[in-house]
């Protein structure tokens, strides 16, 4: 070997030594690490989450809205599978476009493309491993986000259906919003983490001298859920073993108070993560869903009386902006129950699908609540305002190209007198009108009910469109057809609005798309979202004669209300009464008798 060689040699050596150093170092100094060689700088409470999440092996983060989940999970993430070779992460979600998220929260990072974070650095960007066709090093593959370090190290995002997801090794599961997930995704991944990372086997190593690796890990993190869910019941467990000094458990809960309060090295942050008007806002706007999200209140489910559980809902939700207007030849349906004085005056709109696999089944596009901001109590605006804006609707979800009411399958109206459904409502629909366009438009009547029956000639241009519902003849059946259309998985929402402004929307490419929601959007979003905590409100009472009654529990009355949720429960029972006709005027096929038979017809 040459002088020359021998200099190399020493050289790499030195290279080594110097490498294996800073890798021990950043081992016991995780968040020096991270703040030094990724540039990702942390608050005090971050850096003590970090710290006390590095090497513990069953971790949970109960934080409040923007405290950062993502934003702490990333570098930790990151920092792992730079300093432990051979490291295998995966970032599983409820939804497979929240996994895809936060790994391209990992990748903004590595390409300093995060504006609020001003000292990144490339050195991780500089590790990931690149070819011809990855320049970059992620590979957005639409099951499985990845990268690939050069020291053996990777990190994969599951995007898929769970059962597709079996059988795998890792060395950490970070789950994120974990207590809005199935148990199925727990009870399917969990063991991809139970292998004892000591274990080695073959070659000439001895295995009693090696040195002790990391343990494997399970992060889960997310805001408060419901008593129900997977993420509670390892919140209490993971607390108790904690607090009785199992050094293998740690929890975080972090609330909005101390976000809001947060310190950097020791002193208040003068520009907080989360402002106390934003907290404030979202406790007017919905109490309990921001009891959950900003305090950590986890929502009591009501056992076997309540009869929408908060699973049922995250299990048909997707990632989707509403539906304002009708873009094509889509078929929707108006749900309305109206008010005039003390109630919320609400309309839902559904979109009717003719699924080929299973048949009718809705999607809720849009909810509108009738409000009169200038006035204290928020009462509705008067009845001719609201017919007026139902008008407008209703040539928006027609479609402005389309005949009068062409691609409205049906507008239901609750009856009751107390909102007016039939003299208020019902009335100053009939007669033909005048959009804001200048275009005549035909009237609408229910011909079918006792109180338009013998007037119905009256009104000849008026389309039989509406349907007027009785709330003491059908409030039962309506409510017992929104539990079995819940529990065929035949009616959808759109997934919880985080607050952020805008939707990252998962396409079939494997990409995502980065939706900007408008205001009237955004409204539409929080509405349904106070729809869905109405939902899970709403309880079975039987009465001694075995007969059940549909309503809020006495601790929920005169606290929330229960419109959305009933028109939501109108959309099922329309929706049960087409798939049953559906079933009933299915055309039977004539059988030719003469097929049956194996002999011809003798002759006479």
């Amino acid at each position: 070997m040459s002088n020359n060689q021998n200099t190399m040699s020493q050289r790499k050596l030195d290279g080594y030594l110097k490498l294996a150093k800073i890798i021990q170092w950043g081992r016991k100094n995780p968040v020096k690490f991270t703040e030094r060689f990724l540039g990702v700088e942390l608050l005090d409470f971050q850096k003590y989450i970090f710290m006390k999440s590095w090497h513990t092996p069953f971790v949970l983060w109960c934080m409040s809205r923007n405290a950062g989940k993502s934003t702490l999970g990333s570098p930790l993430i990151m920092a792992k599978s730079l300093l432990i070779p051979n490291f295998q992460a995966y970032i599983l979600a409820g939804v497979g476009s929240q996994s895809q998220e936060m790994f391209l929260k990992i990748e903004k990072i590595a390409k300093r493309e995060i504006a609020s974070f001003t000292g990144l650095t490339d050195v991780f960007y500089n590790e990931t491993v690149k070819s011809a066709s990855n320049t970059d090093g992620f590979t957005h593959n639409p099951s499985s986000f990845q990268y690939k370090l050069y020291n053996g190290s990777a990190v994969n995002s599951l995007n898929g259906a769970v059962d597709n997801n079996r059988s795998k090794r890792s060395n950490l599961n970070f789950y994120d919003e974990s207590g809005f997930a199935s148990d199925e995704l727990f009870q399917v991944t969990i063991p991809f983490t139970t292998q004892n990372s000591d274990f080695s086997l073959g070659g000439d190593s001895n295995i009693s001298l090696a040195s002790k690796k990391f343990s494997n890990q399970i992060i889960l993190a997310s805001s408060a859920s419901s008593t129900e869910t997977y993420f509670y019941r390892q919140y209490k467990d993971f607390s108790q073993k904690m607090f009785l000094g199992d050094k293998r458990y740690f929890v975080a809960d972090i609330s909005s108070d101390v976000v809001i309060n947060a310190t950097y090295n020791g002193k208040l942050y003068p520009v907080p993560l989360l402002s106390q008007e934003t907290v404030d806002s979202a406790m007017r706007d919905n109490k309990e869903k921001a009891m959950r999200e900003y305090k950590n209140i986890f929502t009591t489910e009501g056992s076997d009386q309540q009869i929408i559980k908060r699973a049922m809902i995250i299990r048909n939700s997707d990632v989707r902006p509403p539906t304002l207007a009708n873009d094509g030849n889509r078929k929707f349906v108006f749900a309305i129950d109206p008010a005039r004085s003390n109630d919320n005056s609400v309309c839902t709109i559904a979109e009717l699908i003719d699924d080929p696999q299973v048949g009718w089944r809705m999607e809720i596009s849009h909810n509108v609540s009738w409000t009169d901001l200038a006035k204290k109590k928020k009462t509705p605006i008067k009845t001719p305002d609201q017919v007026k804006d139902f008008r407008r609707m209703l040539i928006d979800f027609n479609g402005n190209k389309s005949a009068d009411y062409e691609n409205i399958d049906k507008i239901l109206i609750d009856s009751g007198a107390g909102g007016g459904g039939i003299n208020a409502w019902a009335d100053s629909l009939l007669d033909d009108w005048t959009d804001a366009n200048g275009n005549n438009r035909r009237g609408l009547i229910d011909k079918n009910h006792d109180e338009y029956k013998v007037h119905a000639s009256k009104y000849p241009n008026a389309l039989d469109a509406v349907t007027l519902i009785s709330p003491k003849k059908y409030k039962r059946d309506m409510f017992e057809a929104l539990i079995e259309m819940m529990d065929l998985n035949l009616i959808s929402f759109p997934e919880t609005y985080d607050g952020k402004g805008e939707l990252t929307i998962p396409l079939d490419n494997g990409e995502v798309k980065k939706y900007k929601l408008t205001d009237e959007e955004i409204l539409s979003l929080s509405n349904i979202d106070v729809a869905k905590e109405e939902l899970v409100s709403i309880y079975e009472f039987k009465s001694t004669n075995g007969s059940s009654r549909y309503d809020l529990p006495p601790d929920k009355q005169n606290k929330i209300h229960d419109d959305r949720a009933y028109t939501i429960a109108m959309l099922a029972w329309h929706l049960q009464k087409l798939r049953r006709e559906k079933i009933t005027k299915k055309v039977k096929t004539k059988t030719d008798i003469s097929k049956l038979f194996l002999f011809k017809q003798p002759k006479i």
